[in-house]
């Protein structure tokens, strides 16, 4: 089962490798737009951000977060994502909402550790290490892997509603939902792990180097 499951992963990206390249590439672009806009943005906007994480980090020492509270909040705005992506896919309207997903979601990758390294040196590097990176390791390959599957999916309908012999229509796009579905499923189970991660284990070392390290 593990093996049929990776040997199909595998054989999906093989076959679809300029498409995967493509979405790769609308990410690095969003990281490196959010990188440079820590470099444009106004001086006092940047102290109001860094004075908002210094009081953000001060509460993981102070013990006054709450891990479920953090775990909440992630799931949502990840899983409004990734239904975006679901909904793009379903809609035929995919690419472009894709692309406007991937980049926003490079974009704050970019951001946050654009600043944070900018602003808090080494310790920001740790930070990146621990809190930004681990989960981001999970929810990033997904998100990718959501905007190539949404893709190939409107690929798939508007190829079947261009073939002018197909007569079950209607028929054929609720069998092409079925597994599209079931993958995006999949991939909310994945994203149950990622923010399990940063709501559970980040925090402690987080807490660690906002203590140690100043």
């Amino acid at each position: 089962m593990h093996n049929s499951i990776l040997n199909s992963m595998k054989s999906n990206i093989r076959n679809n490798i300029i498409l995967y390249f493509l979405v790769l590439l609308c990410f690095l672009v969003g990281i490196s737009v959010g990188g440079f806009t820590v470099k444009v943005i106004s001086p006092s906007h940047k102290q109001e951000i860094v004075s908002y994480l210094n009081s953000f980090f001060q509460l993981f020492t102070a013990q006054g977060l709450n891990k479920l509270d953090i775990f909440t909040q992630s799931f949502i705005n990840n899983i409004q994502l990734l239904s975006l992506s679901w909904i793009s896919g379903l809609l035929v309207i995919s690419i472009p909402a894709i692309i406007l997903i991937i980049l926003f979601k490079g974009f704050v990758i970019g951001f946050t550790v654009g600043l944070l390294i900018e602003q808090f040196k080494f310790k920001g590097v740790l930070l990146f290490l621990v809190g930004v990176l681990p989960h981001n390791l999970i929810i990033i390959p997904i998100f990718i892997a959501a905007g190539v599957t949404s893709i190939l999916f409107t690929i798939t309908i508007i190829k079947k509603k261009l073939n002018k012999s197909n007569k079950l229509k209607e028929v054929n796009f609720y069998k092409e939902m079925i597994p599209y579905t079931a993958i995006y499923v999949l991939f909310t189970a994945f994203v149950l792990v990622a923010v399990s991660i940063e709501a559970f284990i980040s925090p402690v070392f987080i807490k660690l180097i906002n203590t140690y390290i100043q």
